[in-house]
């Protein structure tokens, strides 16, 4: 996995602004929805990592975590690769952590190793304890719109589950009935059995007796429950409330516990709801807990400002309202921010919100668009004419030599003005993109010493 710090280009020493910063800057550069359809997949890898380093490194717990252990869960990685070896996570030269119980992790935590005296051994007993005494946990999916994460939700869905029946509390007969010993498991409730598991290798291991089901007991016919006819449960009909809070995001998992199928002897499973995108805002976009959206302004709003301008209906149907000082010019890909109109960050006490970003974009007016020679002129005369900075490559005109320019003077009349998308598309090879210092930011800046990509 590639270093978190390396991928968000920032350092270990970075502070939780400068990480934020770091993210909201990629994710913006990077977005699939920003670039064009032929980046679009390489774009999609690129913005999952950055998205993925951003959620480790923007916890303090993950974070002391992956900086102490190389890992976002805590677990000291064993050189093993992934979780360690097998399901334990055993690493059999790691002399401090060794345990007895470890050894047969090891070497019979995937086979089934018998214990030598007919019983299950550690690794057995930990799995049937950890899947068979607990019932199936049941998941659900649900599809939301971003309005409902921000305001909040309550999901009902009707369930029908196994419970255990009401009548015989589980056993599957009447009250005054007495039980008798299986004659097939002889009151044991499993079987011994040989398995292969290598060449010269032979494992035991016990599997539930299919006479009684594993209880070591049985009940004649004519005893059964009336209610549940033996069969222990019966079927449940309920409605299901989830609440999803505010701030909540796409991909998070309400958790319902103990309400899943019920069985004899057995702890009961949860329900699980993930959280997935209904249908995608085309108006606002949200990353982290910020939103972004854009507005179209003309040329004379961008120059001279503009008042009690609609610019936005929020998700709670509220309708945005802003004002720019006059005077103050709006530039293309500029943001107005506006502070807490973003999502409600969960987990805060003083019910923290992100902040609304809105790109400025600026229409321009169509060719020709003055009537007469003298609306142009009067525009002229108002607008600063003069360039306060110049490309290295601009030429000082009154710098040069006036016989020199009258010689060398080559006036071009034939030229075209095209859009960036209309640029030609070039196939660099890699020592080309190492030459190429200027890197086109969709978002209104040019990075010295980034490959174009």
């Amino acid at each position: 996995m590639s270093d978190l710090y390396e991928v968000l280009g920032i350092h270990k020493s970075s502070t939780s602004v400068e990480i934020k910063k770091a993210y909201r800057k990629l994710a913006l550069a990077h977005h699939p929805d920003k670039v064009p359809e032929a980046e679009r997949e390489k774009a999609e890898i690129k913005f999952k990592e950055i998205s993925a380093a951003y959620e480790i490194l923007s916890d303090d717990t993950k974070r002391f975590n992956y900086d102490t252990y190389g890992d976002a869960s805590g677990k000291k990685s064993n050189g093993f690769g992934g979780g360690g070896a097998g399901a334990a996570g055993f690493n059999p030269f790691d002399e401090e952590d060794f345990t007895p119980d470890d050894f047969f992790n090891f070497f019979g935590g995937r086979g089934g190793f018998n214990d030598g005296y007919g019983g299950h051994s550690h690794s057995d007993a930990h799995s049937h304890t950890a899947n068979s005494n607990r019932t199936p946990d049941s998941n659900l999916n649900v599809k939301v719109t971003l309005a409902d994460l921000y305001n909040g939700k309550t999901v009902k869905m009707t369930s029908t589950r196994d419970i255990i029946c009401t009548g015989c509390k589980g056993t599957g007969a009447k009250s005054t009935a007495k039980p008798k010993t299986c004659a097939t498991c002889k009151g044991a409730g499993y079987s011994t059995k040989l398995r292969r598991v290598g060449a010269g290798m032979i494992a035991k291991e016990n599997v539930p007796c299919t006479a009684c089901k594993g209880e070591g007991k049985s009940y004649r016919e004519k005893d059964n429950c009336k209610k549940c006819h033996g069969k222990k449960i019966i079927e449940e009909t309920k409605i299901l409330e989830f609440v999803i809070e505010k701030g909540s995001k796409f991909g998070d998992r309400v958790v319902l516990k103990g309400e899943s199928d019920q069985a004899p002897g057995k702890v009961t499973g949860d329900i699980i709801l993930t959280i997935n995108q209904k249908d995608k805002n085309e108006n606002l976009e949200r990353m982290g807990d910020d939103l972004f959206t854009d507005i179209t302004i003309s040329l004379s709003e961008a120059l001279c400002g503009f008042k009690n301008k609609v610019v936005l209906k929020h998700l709670d149907n509220r309708i945005i309202q802003i004002s720019t000082p006059t005077g103050k010019v709006l530039r293309p890909n500029q943001f107005i921010k506006i502070p807490n109109e973003g999502f409600f960050v969960r987990g805060s006490r003083a019910l923290a919100r992100g902040d609304l970003y809105i790109k400025v974009n600026i229409e321009f007016p169509n060719d020709f668009w003055f009537t007469e020679r003298a609306e142009l002129d009067k525009v002229k005369n108002i607008l600063p004419t003069a360039v306060k900075s110049k490309q290295s490559n601009e030429i000082d005109v009154d710098s040069i030599d006036e016989d020199l320019l009258k010689n060398n003077l080559h006036d071009i009349s034939k030229f075209q003005i095209i859009d960036l998308e209309n640029l030609p598309d070039y196939e660099l090879t890699d020592n080309e993109e190492e030459d190429n210092d200027y890197d086109y930011d969709p978002y209104g800046e040019a990075d010295d010493g980034c490959a174009r990509q």
